[in-house]
Order: C-alpha cells, then structure tokens, then sequence
C-alpha cells in the first residue's frame, strides 16, 4: 500500500517520529484551528481583490465581537506589511500532490502552501501566515521545517523555483505585531525533502518509530510517556520504542 501524508505531518515525523506515530489527531474543531481558518480565508479574500461584505460576514459568523475584531485587526495588519515590501500577488491556497517515483514505495507527499508572491526582480516567495501569543525566539525558528517542504514541492510540481520561505507571526490581539521570520533555500534542498520521505517509508516498513529530544517536546501530548526530564535541552535521540 503506497504511503500517503501531509506535509504538516512529515514535519511532525521529521522532529519526532514517535510524535508523529502516536500522536491524537488535530482537532478541527477547537478554535484555535477554526480561528486560524478564517483568518486564511480573509487574507486570501484581500490579496486577490475578492472581499464582500456577504463573504466577511459568512467567516465571522461563529465568532464572538472580539474575536471578529481581532481577525480583522490581523487582517489588516499582514495587508499593510504587504504594501510595504511591495510583493506582487500569484497564487494562494493551492493543494496538491507529489509521488516521489524515485524512492521505495513510491510515496505521495500531500500539501496545501499559504502564499505565492513575487519580488519585483521575478524572485519567487513562499509565505505562510501563523498566529501566536508571542515572538518566535530563536530556537522555535531553527525548528520549523515547512521551509524546506513547500519549495521543493512548488518547483517538483509547478516549475516554480522558490528563493525564499518566509513566515508572518502576528499575536492574537487588537493590535497585532508583525514578525517576518525570512529562510533562504539553499541549494539541494529538494535532495533534502526526498530523503526526509525515503526516512519516513522506512520508518513505516519497520515500525520504528524513536522519540527524539528536541524543542516541540515541551509543547508535546506524548511528553509525559517519555519520561524525560527537561526534554528540551538536548537532541539525542531516545532508544525506547512505544510497543
């Protein structure tokens, strides 16, 4: 059976794999998901000159007035930050798939990016939109890995060679901070996505599936199995498997 999975849960694998194995599922319906779904669809409304009142209205409809006031407060400040580096809009929300026909089993890795801009020299850039209670420090950013993901299946599937990854933290409030957290790809990126697949198809074969120590610990449903003290301060990775 061909091996399937979502970019979000490559990532996932890729910093833990027990985490990835074992892990609940994400709840769609807790706000933070739903509140990060709207804010999405009213982003992607602005940057394609598509808003109306019927369709703001539909999106806001289950939230409470703060709740609409901040998603239109983050609204416009991720729209301001935009005119200001003057990005010019491509394409947004776009799912699809990648069989990697190269490697073992043939794996199919599914995706859906936030954004596509393009500098005014006909540079590519990916951006992708997340709310937080706070900056990014230094240690979150070196842990993210969607960087690398969504280049190497934009230029796989689309032909587009992305230059950049770029991410836009705003915290949840009424007036809302942007933070641009900026990666280069570098070369051989793609290499570096298919052997993270050729990883995860040989995990799957033989249910090895190690714990790995590393920031996403603290933030982690499975932290308390474990038994780990102070699981962020170290990367190595722990021999005992979840039977």
């Amino acid at each position: 059976m061909t091996i399937s999975v979502r970019a979000t849960n490559l990532e996932k694998f890729i910093n833990c794999p027990m985490a990835y194995k074992y892990s609940p599922p994400v709840d769609p319906d807790k706000l933070p998901f739903i509140f990060g779904t709207a804010l999405h669809m009213l982003v992607e409304m602005h940057v394609q000159w598509l808003e109306n009142q019927d369709a703001v209205d539909a999106i806001l409809h289950k939230f409470w007035v703060k709740e609409r006031k901040m998603l239109k407060a983050l609204t416009e400040c991720f729209m301001k930050h935009l005119e200001e580096r003057n990005l010019e809009y491509v394409m947004s929300e776009y799912s699809m798939t990648h069989r990697y026909e190269d490697v073992w089993q043939q794996p199919i890795l599914e995706w859906t990016f936030d954004l596509l801009f393009k500098e005014q020299d006909g540079t590519y850039v990916v951006v992708d939109i997340k709310t937080a209670n706070k900056a990014w420090d230094e240690e979150h950013i070196e842990w993210v890995k969607q960087r690398q993901i969504y280049p190497a299946l934009l230029k796989s599937e689309c032909g587009v060679d992305v230059k950049r990854f770029e991410y836009r933290v705003m915290n949840k409030t009424l007036t809302p901070k942007l933070q641009e957290v900026i990666f280069d790809i570098p070369e051989g990126n793609d290499d570096v996505v298919k052997n993270y697949m050729a990883e995860l198809v040989n995990a799957e074969d033989t249910l090895t599936f190690p714990a790995k120590r590393n920031y996403w610990c603290r933030f982690c449903s499975l932290r308390d199995l474990c038994n780990k003290p102070k699981p962020w301060e170290t990367n190595d990775t722990i021999t005992t498997l979840i039977e």
